[in-house]
């Protein structure tokens, strides 16, 4: 049986896990479908790299999987390309896009340096995750496609640390090319899911307007 509200699907950033979410979700009625999974081609036993369209992909199989009649998708960073891709080439299946610190035009210079200067950490430094997974996650950056923003049909927030230069240049960007709701959270660190998980969960949470009410079984 479909459920009757979207599934809330969080998509995590380039050398992240899942569980990157998990302060969010804890902060959001528990009552509310809600899953974080790999992105496909990031997660350690995938083979193959990051491949955008296959991601998305992934995500809208897991809609269908979830018996969801469409889904809100809230990703930072990587996971909002993926947000965003997925809405355009399955439109009929999201009725929210939330990206957070989402970079629309990509630093490459800077992406660069952060992939130089990850190579040169040991590998105790990256904890669960394999160092090469976490270099292929900044490598599948280099090579996003680009998004056609402008065919976006469903609501879209955008949502930035307000002292992310990188972050703020993005929410102009898809204000004018998608039509973006943006708004900003205090300091400079783009991590927005690890500094503000509450406030975050607030923006999702109203933008969102279709969460289920406590207590209120999501079949029906």
């Amino acid at each position: 049986m479909l459920m009757d509200v979207p599934l809330l699907v969080f998509l995590h950033g380039p050398g992240q896990a899942p569980p990157n979410w998990q302060d969010v979700v804890s902060a959001i009625n528990p009552d509310q479908p809600m899953v974080a999974p790999w992105l496909k081609g990031l997660k350690p036993s995938d083979q193959g790299g990051f491949d955008l369209d296959a991601a998305a992909a992934a995500v809208a199989d897991l809609i269908e999987a979830r018996g969801a009649k469409q889904a809100d998708l809230v990703g930072y960073s990587l996971g909002g390309l993926v947000a965003m891709e997925t809405a355009v080439s399955y439109p009929s299946m999201v009725a929210h896009v939330v990206a957070v610190s989402t970079p629309i035009m990509p630093s490459l210079t800077a992406l660069r340096r952060q992939r130089a200067a990850l190579k040169l950490m040991p590998a105790r430094m990256f904890g669960d995750l394999p160092k090469q997974q976490v270099i292929a996650a900044l490598d599948a950056m280099l090579h996003v496609k680009e998004i056609d923003y402008a065919a976006l049909r469903c609501p879209l927030l955008g949502v930035a640390a307000a002292d992310d230069p990188v972050g703020q240049s993005s929410l102009t960007s898809l204000a004018e090319q998608a039509g973006a709701v943006t708004r900003s959270l205090p300091g400079s660190d783009p991590d927005l899911p690890a500094k503000h998980p509450q406030e975050l969960a607030v923006l999702i949470s109203d933008f969102c307007a279709d969460f289920l009410e406590p207590g209120v079984d999501a079949d029906h």
